[in-house]
């Protein structure tokens, strides 16, 4: 009998396990199923239905620990060109179902994301006349100004002198709260500020020899804006959406977390955003061509130093960084890549880093070639290729994704 309960036992354990083990394989297909319909409806312009099918894919992975990569990197420009069809459209009910998402999912925001629907609800209070709640991103400023006035009405209709002592003791009440909230806040971002500081003293050790020579000042609008469009040209010439600003992004955040100031990471990503501008000179059918053979292939490789007659507009103080990120992209650690054979620290520091992020973003996105990846098994495939990449800005990525 013991022994019956001893077999039973052990059965319904391992019941238990199967059952778990294939009730999490079912729900990461799904989320793959749905990251590839998103991304069908996004590329189609259908971007309502792109942004339904992106927040199930949300939905289903934030019941995780984290919401990977890889669903993150197609929310964003998902979101984005939606609010940019609730702008055009004037559809300004639809922007409160996108605040409440972001609520949901503050991992999706992002710089422009924000600008965008500020901008959206600046307009929509200039026609309507009607204040909109934003999700508390918009600095309640006049508080203190409706609760002064408040008690400055009350102290008018109220001529006694026990009133008027109420309304001075909760004033003097709410500055001392005010004063104490402001404190909270300083010792708050002092402590952020020095995490990041360790952080970036952790991974100072990557050279970048651009930084120990003279001090560049950060690119010009016009320079950021110009190769914004040409990334954009080069993205729509090789069939990867939105790849060059992804890229640029990550380059910018790295290039950051290892110890670089601000003006250069911001060159950085610049440089990021047209590395692979080559690419404008091969046939388009090449471009988009499933199999070639090794002269195709040698003509693909030639993109490298082909780059430089496409960044004529870049200023002479910036020119040396944009041509290393162009030329060099493709040269591996060990010496193995081209179109030289560099290695190691023979490598630009921005090219290096392009190298890293390039394939970390083609790793975790979907490609004809391979299936998407989440963000650990796309930080371990690096990993497990130390001969090509720079190990120490691969722990730096690791550090922040």
């Amino acid at each position: 009998m013991k022994k019956i309960k001893k077999i039973a036992f052990w059965f319904v354990l391992a019941l238990v396990f199967f059952t778990a083990i294939f009730a999490g394989c079912t729900r990461l297909s799904r989320t793959e199923k749905i990251l590839v319909k998103a991304n069908d409806k996004f590329s189609s312009n259908q971007y309502k239905e792109a942004y339904d099918e992106i927040n199930r894919a949300l939905a289903i992975t934030s019941a995780r620990d984290f919401i990977p990569v890889n669903v993150l990197l197609l929310a964003e420009p998902i979101y984005f060109s939606y609010l940019q069809k609730i702008a055009e459209d004037k559809e300004y009910l639809a922007l409160e179902d996108v605040e409440s998402k972001l609520f949901l999912y503050p991992q999706v925001e992002s710089a422009r994301i924000n600008e965008l629907i500020m901008s959206l609800v600046r307009t929509h209070n200039s026609e309507q006349d009607v204040q909109i709640a934003y999700s508390g991103r918009a600095a309640q400023s006049n508080v203190l100004h409706r609760v002064f006035s408040a008690f400055a009405g009350e102290v008018s209709r109220q001529k006694g002198r026990g009133t008027f002592v109420l309304a001075i003791v909760v004033v003097v009440v709410l500055l001392m709260l005010t004063f104490l909230l402001a404190v909270i806040l300083l010792l708050a971002r002092l402590f952020k500020l020095n995490r990041e500081n360790n952080a970036r003293l952790r991974h100072a050790s990557v050279v970048d020899v651009y930084a120990m020579s003279k001090k560049l000042p950060p690119p010009p609008a016009d320079l950021v804006s110009t190769c914004e469009q040409l990334g954009e040209k080069i993205d729509e010439a090789t069939f990867r959406r939105n790849h060059s600003r992804n890229v640029a992004e990550l380059v910018y955040k790295v290039a950051y977390a290892s110890g670089v100031s601000a003006e250069l990471a911001s060159i950085y990503y610049c440089a990021a955003l047209v590395y692979d501008a080559g690419f404008l000179s091969l046939p388009a059918e090449l471009l988009s061509a499933r199999e070639i053979g090794d002269e195709e292939r040698e003509m693909l490789k030639s993109h490298a130093e082909k780059a430089a007659k496409y960044l004529s507009f870049v200023p002479q103080e910036y020119r040396a960084i944009f041509i290393d990120a162009a030329k060099s992209h493709h040269e591996n650690i060990d010496g193995s890549g081209y179109p030289e054979g560099l290695s190691g620290a023979e490598i630009p520091f921005i090219a290096r880093l392009i190298r890293v992020c390039e394939s970390y973003v083609s790793i975790a996105s979907v490609r004809g070639w391979h299936e998407i990846r989440d963000r650990e098994s796309a930080i371990a495939e690096l990993e497990k290729k130390g001969e090509l990449y720079d190990s120490k800005i691969v722990a730096c990525l690791r550090s922040i994704i």
